[in-house]
């Protein structure tokens, strides 16, 4: 006897596609077979019949809104849009306030998720600009507690603004942050631009009428990636530390991730689907701010090298850089200097890479797979508890009907007032989302609870930290 069993779905598993039966017990898959191979009595019986059946989506970069930022929407709402649109695990910051710890970035993470969780949930802690010694010294505990992932910035992205907290990370910092990650066996992830270049571009911008909000691809430029993703890693291989890319936005970057893999360094790279949809020219629209994330969306040829990089493997993994606000919020701002970075696309991120991703650019189903959840979970320590169909792991899983087409309507999605994805023409859909194997959204109507969510503790492989795996 089980609690459910999915059949008649074509399912993506790491030994490949096919027509397979999953039964689910508890919060577990307990067998994968083919057809009729489970002689077992079940409570429930998902018929997938003429849809995909993967692994529940992983989201590797989200941040969340909380009492100090309560123009981003919170937790509950952001994970409610996520398990809507097929991922079952969110990835949000803990970053540190300047005279606290990092102890205590992730106790306000804790507060903000606790109970208000349609998805699982874990941390990436942030520090702040001219972290202390004493805090930097905490990297080695927090791994060994299951905080396995760190973030820095090379930039303080914006003019001093009170919009913005300053999160720059000196280079000097910077060495001593990767020393202690490599020690510990856990990742960097690095937002990379040059921060020389970046603020030389916003001072000069006035008098070179590149002030309003659709330059924004003159201050965050390609040059600046290209110069600061080959700082970083040139220190990382130094250092020996393993890095991840967030929101790699332009060829140049691709370039030299792929040429720092090519060498057998544990350098990874993620794209938002944004940047690979969308480009500067959008920028150029009535409202075009509201395609804008930090840095910035860049040529069209580089989102066309971003889709590449995501198919070849160049890339490892899709994301939203979530910071979800409502359109008065997004819109409210309209120079280079202050406009409202963050995507809230959460919900559109799976389904998006699907129709984009397979249907359109002929990307295999297990490579959507693979930047959708699997490689996530593998490069933060999440795998195999998460990110596979597989006997023995957590019963993740989300049902895509291929047969839904059609423009996206505002109607269609859970979060905030607006999204850019209005009106994209889509082919195929999540339908059903089981979390843990709790039914969380079936055939697109929600039955799940936020309290289910849970905090997750990671733990990194030593081959995902020691060469390029996925």
């Amino acid at each position: 006897m089980v609690d459910i069993i999915i059949h008649g779905g074509q399912v993506v598993t790491p030994g490949g596609v096919g027509n397979f039966d999953i039964a689910i017990h508890g919060e577990k898959i307990v067998a994968v077979t083919d057809p009729g191979g489970l002689d077992l009595e079940a409570d429930k019986r998902i018929d997938a019949s003429g849809n995909i059946v993967i692994p529940g989506g992983i989201e590797p970069h989200a941040h969340i809104g909380g009492p100090r930022q309560p123009e981003r929407s919170p937790a509950a709402p952001v994970s409610l849009a996520a398990i809507y649109g097929g991922t079952t695990t969110v990835l949000d910051f803990a970053t540190q306030v300047p005279g606290h710890d990092l102890h205590h970035a992730l106790g306000e993470a804790a507060d903000r998720w606790r109970g208000n969780a349609y998805t699982d949930y874990a941390y990436h802690p942030i520090f702040t600009r001219g972290a202390e010694d004493h805090v930097i010294a905490q990297i080695g505990e927090l791994v060994q507690d299951g905080y396995a992932s760190f973030k820095i910035f090379t930039t303080s992205i914006r003019p001093p603004s009170p919009q913005m907290q300053d999160n720059k990370t000196d280079f000097g910092r910077l060495a001593v942050i990767m020393d202690e990650i490599e020690a510990s066996g856990g990742i960097l992830m690095i937002h990379s631009e040059d921060d020389d270049m970046v603020m030389y571009n916003y001072d000069h911008a006035p008098e070179r009428d590149l002030w309003d909000w659709w330059n924004m691809h003159h201050i965050h430029s390609n040059l600046s990636e290209d110069v600061s993703f080959r700082r970083a890693i040139r220190l990382a291989e130094q250092k020996m530390c393993p890095v991840y890319f967030v929101h790699v936005s332009a060829g140049e970057g691709v370039r030299a991730v792929a040429e720092a893999r090519a060498q057998g360094f544990p350098i990874y790279g993620e794209t938002l689907h944004n940047y690979a949809c969308f480009n500067a020219e959008n920028y150029r629209e009535e409202f075009g701010m509201k395609y804008h994330t930090y840095p910035s969306l860049k040529s069209p040829n580089d989102a066309d090298t971003l889709w590449q990089g995501l198919l070849d493997g160049r890339l490892s993994t899709v994301a939203t850089d979530l910071v979800s606000t409502t359109w008065e919020e997004k819109t409210r701002f309209k120079t280079v200097a202050d406009v409202t970075g963050g995507h809230n696309g959460i919900e559109t991120r799976v389904g998006i890479a699907y129709t984009e991703g397979v249907v359109r650019r002929g990307m295999s189903l297990q490579r959507f797979v693979d930047i959708t959840s699997t490689n996530a979970a593998k490069i933060m320590g999440l795998y195999p508890q998460k990110g596979i169909i597989a006997a023995g792991s957590d019963a993740d899983i989300t049902i895509i009907d291929p047969s839904i087409k059609g423009p996206l309507a505002l109607d269609d999605l859970h979060l905030e007032d607006y999204s850019i994805w209005e009106g994209w023409p889509i082919e195929g859909w999540p339908v059903t989302t089981l979390l843990r194997g709790n039914v969380m959204v079936e055939d697109r109507r929600l039955v799940g609870t936020p309290s289910t969510g849970q905090f997750l503790r990671r733990k990194i492989a030593p081959e995902v930290l020691a060469r390029p795996v996925c």
